[in-house]
């Protein structure tokens, strides 16, 4: 199974919903077969939240670098809709629920790292 990475550094907010927009391109073919794959991740070395996506072909990690954290705590906060924008767009109907999770887990829990617990303290006021 391949691995694909998508990196998000661009975030717009509309109305009640959090868009979040790939620096790299990916083939509309490839695009329609992704799914929400409703896990979070965190990769302490790279100061990253890791989002899942999945096809029956890939996974696909959405990579969102510590520079968007301020704009998911203000979703969160909101509890906007999360939508990945692409060729189309795909809802990620349980983001939400993750990112609760992570900020459940995260905050003085050793195993994370310290910068990486740091990190996330700071950006969602924990």
């Amino acid at each position: 199974m391949m691995e694909h990475v998508l990196t998000i550094t661009e975030v717009k907010k509309q109305e009640n919903i959090l868009y979040l927009k790939p620096i790299e391109d990916w083939p509309e073919t490839e695009w329609e077969k992704l799914e929400d794959g409703g896990r979070m991740l965190a990769d302490s070395d790279a100061l990253t939240l890791v989002y899942v996506l999945e096809s029956v072909e890939a996974f696909v990690q959405l990579r969102m670098p510590k520079q968007v954290w301020p704009r998911l705590k203000e979703a969160h906060d909101q509890e906007l809709d999360i939508i990945l924008e692409g060729p189309s767009d795909i809802r990620l109907d349980q983001f939400q629920r993750e990112m609760a999770y992570i900020l459940d887990n995260v905050p003085g829990n050793g195993n994370y790292g310290t910068a990486m617990v740091e990190a996330v303290e700071e950006a969602f006021q924990l």
